[in-house]
């Protein structure tokens, strides 16, 4: 029974060795070195979301030109054949063809016709003449909406760069957090070695041998979380660029602080996302989409007056045969008069979406406000949080080195000593996030003032200096 668990140990042993071994060889998978700009432009040109999101333009000016036809007449064409012995078709199929004679006012003949065939050619047109301005209105409208689609775009956009931005220093970070988990490691495997032969020589307790091989295991935890990490934001980086999870790049920058920058003042940025935010401008032109489409109902209301006329070619076979032609053109006025309410509807309808619009405008206004306000102070707070970090960074590698220096002289247990080592992971760890978040958040400030583009200076000078 022992030796059968222990060879149950065994096998788990190897198969969760060789199975950290492939996910560690799969995480450690670098791909092509990409620079911030060069991300961004992959991203602008291959992103499947961004595609998408550019077909509502094409929609948009579909549905302008669609509104615009009403100013241009139109023609359509038919062709039919019948054949028949009603009386009055056959009569009035007679005189189309132009040949009638006083022979088929005869009787019994003009009640029971014989079958006749008719090929009929036909070509109707109609033109509006006015319209009480319904496809103006419709047209402004259309165009309006158009609008509104090109800036969702340019958001989209926007926001699709804030992702990258995002994707491409998150795997910055977990690339530097697994170099500073297999550094630690290394320091955790060379103390642990050092404690075992100062215990074999009687210097140390073993409770101290055993303290670093726990540290060690928490370390080497600690890089095989920071190697599955750093996988995770290569495949998240590639997804942002369109090339899917599996086409990896990798980051060819480091990440450092950012360059000092000129100092604009909150309430610019909040200028300038009220004038250059494209949601909110997409929000304005839709509000006045919403007007054009009031005016459109208050001018069901108007008469509409048109033109029409229609050309017909009658023949017994569509080749040949007896045959005539005819044409009829005329003026035509339309009242609306009663529709049983369902015009009043409309322009209530009209009328609500008009305020719902402005209401969803003045909203999107105050929440543009409150998002530059936030992405502003975010920007600050992570200045300050990265000059804390640096400095806990070496205030954490002195104090490790004074400690070490302690415990070598026998003034310090290894408590204390694991303790500072582990104090400089979590500084170094906690100065790349502040770092990350720094950089995040000065995108995010572009992002919601509007300006975020690929050629924006954060995004064409990286994170290199």
């Amino acid at each position: 029974m022992k030796t059968s668990r222990q060879a149950v140990r065994w096998l788990m042993f190897v198969a969760i060795s060789l199975s950290a071994a492939g996910a560690a060889r799969a995480q450690e998978g670098a791909g092509e070195p990409v620079t911030l700009e060069q991300a961004v432009q992959m991203a602008l040109t291959e992103n499947p979301a961004l595609k998408a999101q550019a077909e509502e333009s094409s929609v948009a000016r579909a549905q302008t030109a669609q509104a615009r036809a009403a100013w241009f007449p139109r023609v359509d064409f038919s062709q039919s054949f019948l054949r028949g012995n009603d009386p009055v078709f056959v009569f009035s199929t007679l005189l189309r063809q132009r040949q009638f004679t006083a022979a088929n006012f005869g009787l019994p003949g003009l009640n029971a016709p014989t079958p006749l065939n008719n090929s009929l050619t036909r070509v109707d047109g109609q033109m509006m003449l006015f319209d009480s301005l319904r496809t103006r209105y419709r047209v402004a409208g259309a165009r309006r909406m158009e609008s509104a689609a090109d800036f969702s775009t340019e958001q989209t956009r926007q926001d699709l760069i804030l992702r990258v931005v995002r994707a491409y220093y998150g795997t910055i970070v977990a690339r530097e957090n697994l170099s500073a988990a297999r550094e630690a490691l290394r320091t955790a495997e060379s103390n642990e070695q050092r404690v075992s032969d100062l215990e074999k020589a009687g210097l140390v307790v073993t409770s101290d041998k055993l303290s670093a091989q726990v540290f060690r295991a928490q370390m080497k935890e600690r890089e095989i979380r920071a190697a599955n990490q750093l996988a995770l934001a290569r495949m998240a980086l590639g997804h942002e660029l369109g090339l899917g999870p599996v086409a990896l790049k990798e980051p060819q920058d480091t990440l450092i602080e950012p360059a000092a920058a000129a100092i604009t003042a909150m309430e610019e940025w909040e200028k300038i996302a009220l004038a250059e935010r494209p949601a909110l401008r997409a929000a304005e032109m839709q509000q006045q989409a919403a007007a054009s489409g009031n005016k459109v109902a208050k001018a069901e209301f108007a008469p509409r007056v048109g033109v029409f006329a229609n050309f017909e070619r009658d023949a017994e076979t569509l080749g040949g045969g007896p045959s005539g032609t005819n044409w009829t053109a005329g003026a035509r006025i339309e009242v609306n008069l009663f529709a049983g309410g369902a015009d009043r509807a409309r322009l209530d309808e009209a009328r609500a979406r008009e305020r719902q619009a402005a209401n969803q405008v003045e909203y999107f206004r105050s929440g543009v406000r409150l998002e530059v306000r936030q992405a502003f102070l975010e920007v600050s707070a992570a200045e300050q949080r990265a000059a804390a970090a640096r400095d806990a960074v070496e205030q954490a590698k002195e104090s490790l080195r004074i400690i070490q220096n302690r415990y070598d002289a026998g003034l310090a247990t290894m408590t204390d000593l694991l303790r500072a080592q582990t104090a400089q992971l979590e500084a170094r760890t906690g100065y790349l996030s502040a770092l990350h978040d720094w950089q995040v958040a000065r995108a995010q400030l572009e992002r919601a003032a509007g300006k975020l583009t690929a050629d924006s200076q954060l995004i064409r000078r990286g994170v290199t200096r």
